[in-house]
């Protein structure tokens, strides 16, 4: 947990500084590092791949150890739950197996999901449009990723409504196989990546009893950068997601990154989705060290 400081704001801030990136998410060590308690089993066995992606999950698998006893996992994630990888480590030689970005794909083990034309027309071009205007208001963001920017997207937004109707909802619920779900009261995030912007592997941290669902939705792409995570069979997988794209992950499933790109910039909008309201004591500590509260 972040350091927490009282008096004022120059304190706090000197405080912040001192403990170092939020903790909204669970990163993975460097080699040879201990595992953090309630670590858990990896998933033993690796689906068998179709024909024409065996050669190349073969290879990358080879170099996939995901029961390193250095690989740290979220402890808060719920008991019974769907186990999935520890931390991996890929060289950084590694190439991903690319999907077909105009083709959805589904990982329910590791409770990662890709919906390509997330939302209609009407609905892409107001996202498109609010996260243009919500450019100039974009802070610097303290948490490990480097590099990025990023500001709350208004409730009374068209923006914030593309991601809340029921259209949306019905996606990602038929998807997860979460009936229940609902947009979580964690406020919604425009994101910026640009040039040498990227995310180490990590977890996203469990912030409700019930680990909620992350939607990774990509308004605009013009960049080289790539989104990589880890499947239910240890296979490194990867894509550079086009606009109105949506990736899906449940918090402290599946490790994933982004690498940094080399030209252009990514702009992106983060909703939380959850079952129930009942969080975890990590979701004040993410609040409280939320770029858009500095």
């Amino acid at each position: 947990a972040c350091a927490r400081a009282g008096g004022s704001p120059a304190a706090a801030r000197a405080a912040r500084a001192r403990a170092g990136p939020s903790p909204r998410c669970i990163v993975a060590p460097s080699r040879g590092r201990r595992a953090v308690p309630g670590g858990r089993r990896a998933v033993p066995a690796r689906r068998r791949a179709s024909s024409a992606e065996d050669a190349s999950i073969q290879s990358l698998a080879a170099e996939t150890s995901p029961s390193s006893p250095s690989s740290p996992s979220s402890s808060t994630r719920v008991p019974g739950s769907r186990e999935v990888p520890s931390s991996p480590s890929f060289s950084s030689a590694t190439r991903s197996l690319d999907l077909d970005v105009a083709a959805p794909h589904a990982d329910p083990t590791a409770r990662v999901w890709y919906l390509p034309n997330f939302l209609d027309d009407d609905e892409f071009a107001a996202v498109r449009d609010g996260c243009e205007k919500l450019r100039k208001r974009m802070k610097s963001d303290h948490s490990f990723a480097t590099g990025r920017l990023s500001a709350v997207v208004p409730p009374t937004s068209a923006a914030y409504a593309a991601f809340c109707n029921a259209r949306a909802l019905r996606k990602l619920r038929d998807a997860s196989g979460v009936k229940d779900l609902r947009p979580g009261d964690y406020p919604t995030e425009a994101r910026l990546y640009r040039p040498g912007s990227s995310m180490a592997w990590h977890q996203d941290v469990v912030l409700y009893e019930r680990p909620q669902v992350e939607l990774i939705y990509t308004v605009v792409n013009d960049s080289d950068a790539r989104t990589e995570w880890v499947g239910s069979d240890g296979v490194c997988r990867g894509l550079a997601p086009p606009a109105n794209s949506a990736l899906v992950f449940e918090a402290g499933g599946a490790w994933h990154r982004v690498r940094a790109s080399t030209v252009g910039t990514r702009t992106i909008v983060k909703a939380l989705y959850v079952e129930n309201f009942a969080k975890t004591a990590a979701f004040a500590e993410v609040m409280e060290e939320a770029p858009w509260r500095r």
